[in-house]
């Protein structure tokens, strides 16, 4: 289509941001009762712009200037109830579960993330967020109900990532972590090919702990490209806050069987990934001293929920490991229709009636 719906322009123009950009984020149970973070008032959280503390209350009306105006909804657990009010309106408006064709409608409730990067897992912030939107998912649920019809749809919850918690707090607690200087980390990589290969212009690019050589320039020099790789995969094992080093050769040819480096190599893609990976050490990232991110495959980066509610769906609960990938082949069963193409997961049949 060349322009949006007009029940999406309605939406836009009805005033919610506005709304919502006028609230006063506050705990919506007394903070007292939050028992499963830390302290409000700490070193390892980033205050919003305009705010000394990272500390409730926020009043997002005088803050919103100082933090991109409406872009400030993303932060905050607000951003999550406008997407589940525009869920309602996309239900409504295209008339989902009206007729006897199966409509999907995937929701992508996002601040979770950004609230997470600012503020980190272990955060006030946090917990009031995911209470929040245990109060967005049971209104959007109801709202199912109501429009679609009871044991008339089936949903699924889960997530692209988890986080480690702070490494300045986990450092603070005396437990292994850290961050990596980048520049020195660069640096040695370059000595390394200094060393052996006389040369300072071998890496393309350094990007999300993969490590792109530069092929024209490894030709130029009449060297071999897995020879580089090796060298230096064997070579910055040997640096402070490295876990482990793999070759792109090594995820072609290898079969790896340990959790993380089997998670990696299933990341892996021939054409698009780079020639050496680099696994720092658990707790280790590359990230300002407050807040938190992701981008390993250990446990705390992967380990995500997988929910499934409504027809067709078993009541229980499994321990089972079940990978992400196993949402795709159960949905396709349960419509009885072909796997996607691809897909090489698995039937999760014990939440199956």
């Amino acid at each position: 289509m060349e322009e949006l719906p007009k029940w999406v322009n309605k939406f836009n123009e009805s005033g919610r941001a506005k709304k919502y950009l006028k609230n006063k984020w506050k705990t919506f149970y007394d903070i007292d009762t939050y028992t499963e973070s830390i302290d409000d008032n700490n070193s390892f959280e980033k205050p919003f712009e305009g705010k000394e503390t990272p500390t409730f209350p926020y009043d997002l009306s005088k803050l919103a200037e100082y933090n991109g105006n409406y872009d400030m909804l993303k932060g905050t657990p607000f951003g999550n109830s406008i997407v589940a009010d525009f869920a309602k309106e996309a239900i409504d408006a295209e008339e989902l579960g009206k007729d006897s064709y199966t409509d999907f409608l995937a929701i992508s409730f996002s601040s979770t993330d950004y609230i997470g990067h600012q503020f980190g897992v272990d955060s006030k912030e946090v917990e009031d967020t995911y209470i929040r939107l245990d109060k967005d998912l049971e209104s959007l649920l109801n709202y199912l109900d109501e429009k679609v019809g009871v044991n008339n749809y089936t949903l699924f919850l889960t997530a692209d990532h988890g986080a480690v918690q702070v490494p300045a707090y986990l450092e603070s607690k005396k437990i292994p972590s850290g961050y990596i200087d980048n520049n020195d980390f660069k640096g040695f990589i370059t000595d390394i090919t200094k060393k052996y290969f006389n040369s300072d212009s071998l890496i393309e690019s350094y990007s999300n702990s993969q490590l792109f050589l530069d092929k024209a320039k490894i030709r130029e020099l009449n060297l071999e490209i897995h020879k580089v790789a090796g060298v230096l995969a064997d070579e910055i094992i040997n640096y402070k806050s490295v876990w482990k080093t793999v070759t792109a050769q090594s995820l072609q040819n290898d079969n790896f069987k340990d959790d993380v480096l089997k998670n990696l190599q299933n990341g892996y893609n021939q054409r698009l990934s780079g020639d050496v990976f680099i696994i720092h050490n658990p707790g280790v990232i590359s990230y300002p001293k407050t807040g938190s991110t992701h981008n390993s495959g250990f446990n705390y980066d992967t380990h995500v929920p997988i929910i499934f509610y409504g027809k067709g769906i078993k009541k229980g609960i499994s321990k089972s490991y079940t990978p992400i990938i196993d949402i795709a082949p159960t949905l396709a069963n349960l419509l009885y229709v072909a796997f996607p193409n691809g897909n090489d997961g698995k039937i999760i049949e014990e939440a199956l009636k």
